[in-house]
Formats: structure tokens, C-alpha cells, sequence
């Protein structure tokens, strides 16, 4: 890893919209299409959410960013 000193906090303002744009959309693709009974909707086979079992992690995941 390469520190680069010079970078601020607005140089990310870009980067960072489009990360929490992508993530909102992931939550609400969630919360429309994953049933919670099914498991963790952590994991993904071909682009669709699959199942797994519960944890306190992966269960934050359900309640997003």
C-alpha cells in the first residue's frame, strides 16, 4: 500500500458518492427481492443473492450502510 499524503477528503468526493449510491442500491435490492427466512443475503451466485445462515455480522448487512 501507497500512502499518498496529498490526498484530502474532497479529492474522494466523487469516489465516496458513487460507492453509497452503489451500496443504497444493493439495500434496497435486499429489501425488495430477498426473502429473510431464507438466510444471510450476504453471498451471491450468478448476480442473485443466495442463502447462508445467520450471524450478528452478516445480519447487519440486512440493515445496510
Amino acid at each position: 500500500m501507497k500512502i499518498n499524503p496529498d490526498i484530502t477528503p474532497r479529492d474522494l468526493r466523487s469516489a465516496l458518492a458513487r460507492f453509497w449510491d452503489v451500496s443504497a442500491q444493493k439495500i434496497e435490492a435486499i429489501q425488495r427481492d430477498y426473502d429473510p427466512a431464507q438466510g444471510s443475503p450476504v453471498f451471491t451466485v450468478e448476480g442473485k443473492y443466495t442463502t447462508r445462515g445467520w450471524t450478528e455480522w452478516t445480519q447487519g448487512f440486512q440493515y445496510g450502510s
